[in-house]
């Protein structure tokens, strides 16, 4: 097996998993294995795991997905469990904008993973290129035909809150490429601009956005309306925000009539 699989944190392998069963239904032990390049053993170890958690259910041969408990994850992970209807439609609405060809920025975070999982999904796109600080984003991408998607990651230091890369180097080498697109989420969309509520993440965004040509901004409808401490942008500087039916309509049109242009998804 390739000795990158064994590097892999056993936290983000497992994001992997529960993100396979989730899109299939149900995954068998072998199938995981071939997946992740990890043993059978060590497969069976993240089920077992994940059941006792409540993200999967065990069965024979395999798993099936079920119903996480939140009381004691991590941020990310209970984000995972937020609003993934609405998130999935953000996703497929973003991933229709990509083309064949395309160089596309894709940040961290669990709505910018719903466009992933989505970009998975059109089988017809050729030759895009995905440039991301997302361990997990990379992950679900990795495994696309290489005629498909081909995943660059920025590299740099591990942020366990958001499984992604951030400072130095990742700051670094965003600051050395352009892309057609660029794809961010935030913590908050108001009058004020985009907000964030981490200063090394807000960093990376703001790097995003200098690099892409098109500025786009997911966020689910808990977002909308919402300020965190930390200015991303201003909404003059992105040209497209992303977000679901479930936003209030009278913060939605209050942004519209700031010039922010909508898409509800």
């Amino acid at each position: 097996m390739p000795e990158w699989s064994q590097a892999v944190p056993a936290a983000v392998r497992r994001e992997q998993i529960v993100s396979i069963i989730e899109r299939q239904g149900f995954a068998r032990v072998q199938e995981l294995s071939r997946a992740l390049s990890v043993s059978e053993v060590t497969v069976r170890t993240d089920l077992d795991l994940l059941a006792e958690e409540n993200v999967i259910q065990r069965v024979h041969g395999g798993a099936i997905s079920g119903i996480k408990s939140t009381a004691h994850s991590p941020d990310y992970e209970r984000a995972l469990t937020r609003a993934v209807t609405e998130k999935r439609r953000i996703g497929h609405a973003a991933a229709a904008l990509v083309e064949s060809e395309m160089a596309i920025m894709l940040d961290a975070g669990t709505t910018t993973l719903a466009v992933a999982r989505a970009l998975r999904t059109r089988e017809e796109l050729r030759g895009v290129v995905v440039f991301t600080n997302s361990l997990t984003i990379a992950l679900e991408l990795g495994v696309a035909e290489p005629h498909q998607i081909t995943v660059v990651v920025t590299g740099g230091t591990v942020s366990y809150k958001q499984r992604s890369l951030i400072d130095p180097l990742g700051d670094m080498f965003l600051g050395s490429v352009h892309s057609d697109l660029c794809i961010i989420g935030c913590n908050g969309v108001s009058t004020t601009g985009f907000t964030n509520s981490s200063l090394p993440e807000v960093t990376m965004k703001r790097r995003y956005l200098e690099a892409g040509a098109r500025r786009i901004v997911v966020a689910d409808s808990s977002k909308i309306g919402k300020s965190q401490m930390i200015q991303v942008a201003p909404l003059a500087q992105v040209d497209l925000l992303v977000t679901g039916s479930e936003a209030p309509e009278v913060e939605v049109e209050t942004l519209r009539e700031a010039g922010l242009t909508i898409d509800i998804a």
